[in-house]
């Protein structure tokens, strides 16, 4: 079970929501702040990021939804059930094999290791490894061992460098993410009032880079062993691997100045609706099978969608639109910092109950808004939810 901060969370959500009929007065969540003191962290009175609390609470949430059906010192914790079946089995270490000699022959799967054993398996060995038949028993019986609990904040992105010289490409590289920090550009906009389409800070983010000095696997391969190794330059590719429930954007507005740290209060453009699937790993290809390409609004800064949407597909087009609707988000809340980069005043724009209805929440006011003054705001944190509905169609 959950301990303190996941509890207050969940009291939080029927508050917000309105689904705790007990609860009428002014709610305080007070006592989020006063969990996450209790597990070690230091939270001053005086003015806080949104973006760091944020961060605070996800690594707190993790902690404690990874303890959900965990037992110390049990078999699962370091071995899943699907990898008994490829456990390598010696009787020479009392581990049993059906081939002899120095080979380890056809390993026995998990079904035939807890089998009862026939006649020709004598003495020693039997009793060596009649422990692992009943310890194997006792797993089956038990059932798959608990998955761990991942917040749907979580996702992955991938990386890999691919050589400018002999073309080899390097292992792709899997980095767990719970929110994604998006820079503005540099130029006109240092001085403040440039204007941005979240879509282009998207592709700026996912942009290969180059990498300089890198020593590659492949033009290493013929080298002279007793040279120096061969560097070359390399091409890194980032994109995203597995894409989280709720997605949550951070724009980066704080800069450096010759006369000290400063805000940047350009107006990025974003939408109500977002595809992210020009930006994964397994979907990148797909804008090169749509050429014609629109956004999702002409006063929007969405990722492309499709122009149009065909009235049948055969095939791979199927597939392929089936998951670019799996990848569309829904806008769900907007967090705005009024101020400089030293201090100021967070207010939050938040999606009710009913889809088309937004309200704008401060320490002081609560008030229904419109969403053109959503979409006006100069956002610093982005909060989209994926539309599992628009997935639905295609299942």
């Amino acid at each position: 079970m959950c301990q303190n901060v996941c509890d207050d969370f969940w009291m939080i959500g029927w508050v917000v929501n309105g689904t705790n009929k007990s609860v009428r007065d002014t709610y305080a969540p007070a006592a989020v702040i006063n969990a996450l003191k209790r597990l070690g962290w230091v939270i001053p009175a005086g003015e806080q990021d949104a973006h760091e609390l944020l961060n605070v609470i996800l690594t707190t949430l993790d902690e404690e939804t990874q303890k959900i059906g965990r037992k110390a010192g049990c078999l699962s914790d370091a071995l899943g059930m699907n990898e008994l079946d490829d456990i390598d089995i010696d009787e020479d270490k009392d581990i049993v094999t059906r081939g002899g000699g120095d080979s380890l022959g056809s390993v026995m799967s998990l079904n035939e290791l807890c089998r009862p054993m026939s006649a020709s398996w004598r003495g020693g060995a039997l009793r060596r490894n009649r422990w692992i038949s009943r310890s194997c028993r006792a797993l089956q019986m038990s059932g798959p061992p608990p998955q761990p609990v991942s917040h749907p904040f979580t996702g992955t992105l991938t990386s890999q460098l691919r050589c400018t010289e002999c073309g080899h490409k390097s292992a792709v590289r899997y980095d767990k993410f719970e929110s994604l920090s998006l820079a503005l550009p540099s130029g006109a906009g240092d001085l403040g009032w440039g204007r941005h389409k979240l879509h282009q800070l998207l592709t700026n983010f996912v942009t290969p880079e180059v990498v300089q000095d890198v020593q590659c696997e492949g033009c290493n391969k013929t080298r002279d062993p007793e040279g120096p190794p061969i560097l070359s330059r390399q091409i890194k590719i980032l994109n995203f691997g597995k894409l989280p429930v709720c997605l949550c954007i951070h724009i980066s507005r704080n800069t450096w100045q010759p006369g000290g740290m400063s805000k940047r209060q350009d107006y990025v453009q974003f939408p109500m609706r977002l595809s992210m699937s020009a930006y994964t790993f397994l979907q990148a290809h797909y804008q090169r099978k749509l050429p014609n390409m629109q956004y999702t609004s002409t006063s929007e800064g969405g990722s492309p969608l499709s122009s149009s949407t065909p009235l049948c597909w055969t095939g791979s087009s199927l597939s392929d639109m089936a998951n670019e609707f799996r990848n569309v988000y829904q806008l769900a809340a907007v967090v705005v910092h009024t101020g400089d980069a030293h201090s100021g005043h967070f207010v939050t724009y938040r999606r009710g109950c009913h889809n088309s209805r937004w309200y704008y929440t401060s320490d002081v006011e609560i008030r229904e808004v419109s969403i053109d003054e959503v979409l006006q705001s100069t956002a610093y944190m982005l909060f989209y939810e994926k539309t599992a509905a628009m997935g639905c169609a295609f299942q």
